[in-house]
């Protein structure tokens, strides 16, 4: 007699719990559903192209009315406080003063992870020297563009010399969005090629044309920094007399190429020299940057 009662509540427990399983995956299977990156495969053509339009008008109306773009990347809200502080500079000092706008930036309002104002100097005197040395410089080189900062930093040394051609190179669309915005800013825009890229590609494309690297600035995914260097030198693409500036080294760090370059095979074919400085736009934490010049046989 007490066999119902138990199989009955038993019955209920298992019921309840199938109901709740049921209403917990109904939202998440939508969620997948919305989330999915072809939706097409999961309901078909029509549903699937239902699901992409709306998924896009949410993003849309979302950044237009709900969360402005600047609040959630940094680098749009520095490009827009460049573009607000800008009106009243003439045409003459735009590409300073853009420069000066992003370190305000960077000091004061935010962070940004460009080279910043203390190791972009370093990266100006270094192609100002190689400027100077007496052999012509005729490419340089940028890898990582991020928000275009330190190509601005390199127009502006390369102003004075004719003919020099001035590549940044990175995959990232928002990096091309922000940067070609803020040349444009500065009125350098037409002296900047952008190749929205990666740097094995561009190296191919450099080896094709037989042109060879003046200065390169390295800045990009740090992992990268000793094979990217090391594919240049198998490819013949560095001029004698190169010069090749690398930033942090230290913070978040390339230890490899550091190795490479002060006590490995690197050290008999470039003469390098570390500056021991900070972090961008944070004096407290260290941070290093490396220029070298290449000894070609």
């Amino acid at each position: 007699q007490l066999a119902h009662p138990l199989i009955s509540s038993l019955c209920s427990v298992i019921a309840m719990g199938i109901m709740r399983l049921l209403l917990l995956s109904i939202p998440v299977l939508l969620l997948s559903i919305f989330l999915a990156p072809d939706p097409s495969l999961l309901l078909g053509s029509d549903l699937g192209r239902l699901v992409v339009i709306a998924r896009c008008i949410g993003k849309i109306f979302t950044f237009m009315f709900a969360i402005p773009v600047t609040s959630v990347h940094p680098q749009f809200d520095a490009l827009e406080h460049v573009m607000k502080n800008l009106k009243q500079s003439t045409p003459s000092d735009c590409l300073s003063r853009v420069i000066d706008l992003v370190d305000d930036y960077g000091w004061n309002r935010g962070f940004l992870i460009n080279v910043g104002d203390v190791k972009g100097k370093v990266v100006e005197d270094a192609l100002q020297a190689r400027v100077k040395a007496g052999a012509p410089v005729k490419l340089v080189l940028e890898l990582g563009t991020f928000v275009g900062y330190g190509t601005l930093r390199l127009a502006r040394q390369l102003n004075a010399t004719k003919g020099a051609e001035l590549i940044t190179v990175d995959p990232d669309v928002m990096a091309y969005t922000i940067a070609s915005s803020l040349y444009e800013q500065a009125g350098v825009r037409e002296q900047i090629s952008m190749k929205t890229d990666y740097s094995y590609n561009v190296f191919q494309e450099l080896k094709d044309q037989q042109k060879k690297i003046d200065f390169l600035f390295i800045d990009h995914v740090k992992q990268l920094y000793l094979s990217d260097l090391k594919l240049a030198l198998e490819m013949d693409l560095l001029a004698p007399g190169c010069v090749v500036v690398a930033d942090n080294i230290l913070a978040p760090g390339a230890p490899d190429y550091k190795e490479y370059m002060l006590t490995g095979e690197g050290s008999q074919i470039f003469q390098t020299e570390v500056h021991r400085l900070h972090v961008e736009y944070w004096r407290s934490f260290p941070d290093e940057v490396t220029v070298s010049k290449y000894r070609a046989d």
